[in-house]
């Protein structure tokens, strides 16, 4: 595919070779780059130093001598975060340093060595680094390559790599951890790369959090490359976003290559994964459908960084290269549709990017919902279409044509109110909305959504709009200015071309724009409304110019210019030209200042041909003596020769023309003026007088001259007499000798007189002196007045800030509501503070109210114990230490309800909500404080922190919730804190189920054992103790058990039977003396053999003469001392147990005692059978003997078939024919005689089978060889051995000679035979 036509463009922004950086400083481990602002090389040679390159200007590194083990720049500023270790140590010390400012910001060392975690501002922001979590066993000696965190730092991932498998090692593993910061757990995954994303679900207006992770794994030589895209933390309630993977297709010359980074498009919600060897994969984020792949560099890749603004990301790879990719917003929609053939996603892109490409089908597929009556899914589409493609009349028409069906909404609405929660309606679009409002008379709708700026402002809508409908159009205003400025000036512009006139007053929407500081916005109305310029907006004109002239001089400048206006305050704006540096315009409004205008352009060496110029712009109007006087200080009075001449010339009678032609230019003629004309310079002969002492004479010449200032002066400078000065003022009337006056009178500390002299004078020009001597004396009375004066000529923040205050000091606060209403340039902020630091509440409450200063004004209302009126201030001012002092005063008033409120904006903020706890209770109020936790854990910000501090006072003061508490929020508490206030409070209980919750069995235990009269509970105990890691728990929890609780212990060594030590166990139970107490347990476990459990169990029965279950015992359990066992019950009084000796004995194989013992008890049935199991021929022979003896012939007849294999028959018949019982012999030796015929039979048959298969040969001499061989066979075997009482022939196995063994009998080693013969035995 051609470049141009691909949907990913690659460019090169920089090469860092070319910018100095040496190639072999260009690797991961000294290249760092956390965002598109800045990328940071550090280097060791020639020298130490790092490299800092703003993407700004990235031909202008800035170079640094720096040592450092990692350097990182932060994201957004100039800050720079350095790691390095101690040498001789294995600590790290981190710094941060502000590039700009060349300062060390913070400085830490770290006890250990550690990662430094971008964004750097995480440790900017706290008092010291906090360590967020150890790895995981999966990231053991691997290379981190990637720390990430999610915005809201909720979670975080960490990403390392380490060797392949051995059968693939050129294949590096990838490693991830990912961490919950509230759950404080991690869980360990394979993946090389990961990132996180935000993603609106539809139906859920709350964003998920995203995570983005790709692995390549190999298992049984198959390799498995995938990318996943899963959601963290699924909201309960909420729908969720739906698992998604898709595979990563690796090229086969590319099969050991790997991800090394992903990126994010939060602009378009596409995935970038980058590999090592330059491959791009690209997804979409919703769906994980793969858009496009190829490769973007032919070196290695191993850094990248969001590129936020354009919805790519930097690559730099090993050349030096710095890529930039980015989305061809021309190509990609349609490469997506026609090479992927995949529409739904293209039309997914445009409209989520606003992109061109896809405007057939969206247009296909509205009009395919659109004729599926669809008219929801339709009308989101339009709303959605990129572009605004669909948001068009024919839209709006085609919705309208669609019939309305009974209790439907109608779909022109539906589409309306989808337009509306997506944004703002076009103008055409507001019009039709509007009529449909108006026409159903819901016209209050109307007002919210002006409000809310949804509709577009047209002159259609304003004519639709006031037909019968009287808006609230202040408001209106208003709440357009807080989110659209400009809109608010069309808004105003609108309402004064309105018939019958702006609804609103032009001065109120000035002050509306002003008070927000939109100086432009006020300006570009008045301009426009002033347009007429008629006499009654001089008010407005001046308004205007002055708000300019003080922030944007050139626009005033412009509008004097044009000369749109004539009606405006010519001195006052005279006065601020003059201060903005706008002579020229200062002389064209004030000729009277011109002097002091030339002289300052003659102190800033202006040309002179420009004051020339300026000079005679002004002509006539000038003043000449002080524009001579300003000329002569400063040795210039030549510039004036033109001028003076011009003047002249025109017919000019000016004494003050005439002096300076003849009085300045000829020094020498003036004493002849004086003398001989009555029209000669009186001032300057005056001043002659004055410097010669001659007061008197001085007062009269100025006197004759009607030069009143000059005379005045004389009184009070030379001949110092106020009294004179204050009756030659009555006399003269004169604002200046008034001013003289009044200023020798403050000098002299006669305040109020002066004040009334300045007022006479209505000189404004001392007023500092004046409110400082005021202020002294007290006198705010007539203060008052004189500042009111001043105002009308000057306006000046000190004046009218210090009237407000001297309003304030004489009580006037009606006056203050009066004046701050009024256009007024007072420092209202600086007043009302110092109003609230001289206790004067009720004035600076007013001036804060109208500033809308409500953090100051809460606190002013605290102090004035106005505690709802605080509240509500403080909800506006919004700041959390507003909201502490107001909730602190209302506690210490016991305004609890209110102090709850503002609690409930406190301990939102974690920082903040011990302070609040702990005010509470050191003052008692521990119930509005536990009201105030629970209220908290409604709200939508509540934390960790208010679940827990709830515990804590639970703990304390309401002991019968916590219980209650902690299982509901058992997730969401700090368990450490609260166990530590549960065993401060000793709420055992409690503690016990936290101990539980936070897997600390063997605390949770303990705390049972110790506190047992409140902790213990059996079946919760019995959870426990199966859990804990201490194996000394066990044994005291078995003591606690034979102690406590005797009648449950069998239960609990139950569930502990897979741990303990059952020999310790029943040692602990012997040395108690309370070994029967363990029976069922010890039953339980015998399976396992133990000999301590054996003979325990073993004694009992003895004990307890149960003779089945010690058998039963015995027989399964052999770990135990037989011998002992057995001659422990040989002599007990029981004969079962006597039996169970003898069987004892037997099982040990001590035939002779067992044979003995069932002998004694008559037990011949057991002497027989254990006979029999010995195996010893003697015994059984001895045993025949022994019934002879005793007269037992049915035991001997018995004893001959139990002992069948050991009994020789010789000897069996040799007695039975001495004593005389051969009829009990008989059956054995029927038996005998039975068994040794069947064998010959076998013999004689199998010889007869072998000599058939021989092949006939000789057939006479083989049949003769064959009867003499079988004669031969047959003859030894039909002859009965002779009876011999114990000769040779017995010798052998078994019976001994020829018999050979005879078969088993039934039961007892022979085969069963029939009853007859066999005489009953009895025992």
């Amino acid at each position: 595919m051609a470049a141009a036509n691909a949907p990913i463009t690659m460019k090169e922004a920089l090469t860092l070779p070319t910018i100095g950086i040496n190639p072999q400083f260009i690797t991961f481990t000294h290249v760092t780059m956390e965002s598109d602002k800045y990328i940071c090389v550090r280097e060791t040679a020639p020298q130490n130093s790092v490299v800092i390159i703003d993407m700004s200007m990235p031909n202008q590194p800035l170079r640094r001598p720096i040592t450092a083990d990692s350097a990182l720049m932060n994201p957004n500023s100039r800050i720079l975060a350095l790691k390095a270790q101690l040498p001789g140590t294995t600590q790290d010390h981190l710094q941060i340093f502000n590039i700009e400012m060349k300062a060390k910001m913070k400085s830490h060392q770290m006890p250990e060595q550690v990662l430094i975690p971008p964004p750097p501002t995480y440790f900017i922001r706290e008092s010291e680094p906090v360590k967020m979590f150890d790895r995981t066993a999966n990231l053991a000696n691997n290379q981190i390559i990637n720390y990430r965190c999610d915005p809201a730092e909720k979670w975080l991932v960490l990403i390392g790599i380490a060797p392949g498998v051995p059968e693939r090692p050129q294949l590096v593993k990838g490693n991830m951890q990912l961490f919950s910061v509230d759950q404080q757990r991690s869980q360990a995954l394979e993946a090389h790369a990961a990132s996180f994303a935000s993603f609106k679900v539809q139906g859920n207006e709350n964003p998920s959090t995203l995570i983005c992770f790709a692995s390549k794994t190999t298992n049984a030589g198959q390799i498995t490359s995938k990318l996943h895209v899963i959601e963290l933390g699924a909201q309960p309630g909420k729908p969720a976003f739906t698992k998604k993977q898709a595979d990563l297709f690796f090229p086969p010359d590319f099969a050991d290559d790997f991800p090394v980074a992903m990126q994010i498009s939060h602009k378009y919600s596409l995935i970038y994964v980058i590999t090592k060897l330059g491959l791009l994969f690209v997804y979409d984020l919703e769906t994980a459908t793969a858009v496009y792949r190829n490769r973007i560099s032919p070196d290695p890749i191993f850094l990248t960084a969001e590129a936020s603004s354009v919805g790519g990301f930097y690559a730099v790879n090993r050349r030096g290269q710095v890529l930039l990719a980015t989305v061809n917003e021309a190509t990609i929609v349609p490469f997506v549709s026609g090479q992927l053939n995949n529409l739904e996603l293209a039309v997914s892109l445009a409209k989520r990017g606003n992109l061109p490409g896809a405007e057939n089908l969206v247009v296909q597929r509205f009009q395919e919902l659109f004729s599926q009556t669809k008219y929801k899914e339709a009308a989101e589409l339009a709303a959605e279409s990129p572009q605004g493609l669909l948001r068009t009349p024919d839209t709006v028409a085609k919705f309208q044509s669609v019939p309305v069906q009974s209790g439907q909404t109608p779909p022109l609405l539906q589409y309306f109110g989808t337009l509306l929660t997506r944004g703002k309606l076009n103008a055409f679009e507001s019009l039709e909305l509007s009529r449909l409002v108006v026409n159903q008379n819901k016209k209050n709708l109307l007002e919210n959504w002006l409000a809310e700026d949804k509709l577009e402002c047209s002159e259609e809508l304003g004519d639709l709009v006031k037909v019968g409908y009287t808006p609230d159009y202040l408001f209106l205003l208003q709440t357009i200015l807080r989110t659209d400025p400009q809109g608010a000036v069309n808004f105003a512009l609108m309402m004064s071309q309105m018939e019958g006139g702006c609804p609103v007053d032009y001065n109120t929407i000035t002050d509306l724009f002003l008070q927000r500081n939109l100086i432009r916005e006020a300006t570009a109305f008045l301009l426009d409304v002033l347009k007429p310029n008629l006499p009654e907006h001089a008010f407005l004109q001046t308004k205007v110019l002055e708000i300019n002239l003080v922030t944007f001089p050139n626009v005033a400048d412009a509008i004097l210019a044009n000369g749109m206006f004539s009606h405006y305050d010519r001195p006052r704006i005279a006065q601020l030209c003059e201060k903005a540096g706008l002579f020229v315009r200062a002389l064209q409004v004030n000729p009277g200042n011109a002097p002091l205008v030339v002289g300052q352009l003659l102190d800033d060496e202006c040309p002179e041909d420009f004051i020339k110029g300026l000079i005679l712009s002004v002509r006539s109007l000038l003043p000449v003596e002080p524009l001579v006087d300003e000329c002569e200080k400063r040795n210039r009075l030549r510039l004036l020769t033109q001028f003076l001449e011009h003047l002249v010339s025109e017919g000019s009678q000016d004494v003050h023309v005439h002096n300076a032609l003849a009085i300045k230019a000829d020094a020498s003629r003036v004493m002849d003026y004086i003398n001989r004309l009555d029209n000669f310079d009186g001032p300057a002969v005056g001043e002659v007088a004055v410097e010669a002492q001659l007061y008197e004479e001085a007062f009269a010449i100025f006197k004759k001259f009607n030069l009143n200032v000059q005379a005045v002066n004389v009184l009070l400078d030379n001949i110092q007499s106020i009294e004179r000065a204050v009756e030659f003022a009555f006399r003269v009337e004169e604002d200046a000798v008034w001013s003289q006056v009044a200023k020798a009178q403050l000098r002299e500390g006669l305040v109020s007189d002066a004040i009334e002299s300045f007022i006479r004078a209505d000189d404004a020009t001392q007023f500092l002196d004046v409110i400082r001597a005021a202020g002294d004396g007290n006198v705010y009375h007539d203060l008052v007045r004189y500042l009111l004066m001043v105002r009308q000529k000057s306006k000046e923040p000190k004046v009218d800030s210090e009237l407000i205050y001297a309003y304030a000091k004489i009580d006037r606060l009606g006056d203050i509501e009066e004046f701050i209403l009024t256009p007024n340039v007072a420092n209202l902020q600086n007043v009302g503070d110092r109003l609230y630091d001289e206790a004067l509440y009720e004035a600076a409450k007013i001036i804060y109210a109208f500033i809308s200063n409500w953090a100051k004004l809460a606190v002013t209302l605290v102090k004035l114990r106005q505690f709802q009126g605080a509240v509500d201030a403080a909800r506006k001012a919004n700041s959390s230490k507003t909201w502490k002092e107001v909730c602190f005063a209302c506690v210490d008033a016991e305004e609890f309800r209110l102090a709850q409120i503002c609690g409930l904006n406190i301990i939102i903020q974690v920082d903040d909500l011990e302070e609040v706890s702990d005010f509470y209770q050191n003052r008692g109020c521990f119930s509005e404080l536990i009201s105030l936790m629970e209220s908290g854990l409604g709200l939508e910000r509540a934390h960790m922190g208010i679940f827990t501090e709830l515990g804590v006072l639970y703990a304390r003061y309401r002991p019968e919730k916590l219980m209650e508490h902690i299982k509901l929020f058992s997730t969401r508490l700090n368990i450490p804190k609260l166990i530590r206030a549960c065993d401060e409070q000793q709420h055992w209980k409690e503690l016990t189920y936290l101990y539980i919750q936070y897997d600390e069995f063997d605390n949770a235990a303990a705390t049972i054992m110790n506190h047992s009269p409140e902790a213990w509970d059996h079946m919760q105990f019995k959870d426990v103790s199966v859990k804990v890691a201490s194996v000394e728990l066990y044994y005291k929890a078995v003591h606690f058990y034979l102690q406590e609780h005797p009648d449950l212990i069998n239960d609990l060594l139950n569930v502990l039977a897979l741990r303990v030590d059952h020999t310790r166990v029943v040692d602990i139970m012997r040395k108690a003396g309370h070994l029967h107490l363990v029976k069922p347990y010890m039953v339980a476990v015998q399976s396992n053999n133990v000999s301590a459990v054996n003979e325990a169990l073993n004694e009992i029965y003895v004990e307890e003469e149960d003779y089945d279950r010690l058998r039963e015992s015995i027989d399964m359990h052999d770990n135990f001392d037989q011998i002992g066992l057995a001659q422990k019950v040989e002599k007990h009084e029981l004969l079962e147990m006597r039996r169970i000796a003898a069987y004892i004995y037997k099982k040990a194989g001590r035939w002779k005692q067992s044979i003995a013992l069932s002998k004694k008890d008559n037990l011949y049935k057991d002497a027989m059978e254990t006979c029999s199991q010995s195996g010893d021929r003697e015994l059984s022979e001895e045993l025949l003997v022994y019934f002879i003896e005793k007269g037992k012939k049915e035991c001997f007849a018995s004893c001959l078939f139990v002992c069948y294999d050991l009994i020789r028959p010789d000897v069996a018949l040799e007695l039975a024919w001495m004593n005389n019982i051969l009829d009990f012999a008989f059956p054995y030796l029927l038996q005998f005689i039975r068994e040794y015929t069947g064998k010959v039979d076998e013999l004689v048959k199998d010889k007869i089978e072998a000599l058939s298969e021989v092949k006939a040969k000789e057939r006479e001499e083989k049949d003769m060889v064959s009867q003499q061989n079988m004669y031969a066979q047959l003859l030894p075997l039909a002859l009965p051995a002779p009876i011999s009482m114990g000769g040779a022939g017995l010798a052998g196995p078994g019976m001994g000679g020829v018999y050979g063994q005879p078969p088993p009998m039934g039961g007892m080693g022979m085969p069963p035979m029939q009853p007859y013969g066999m005489p009953p035995m009895s025992y």
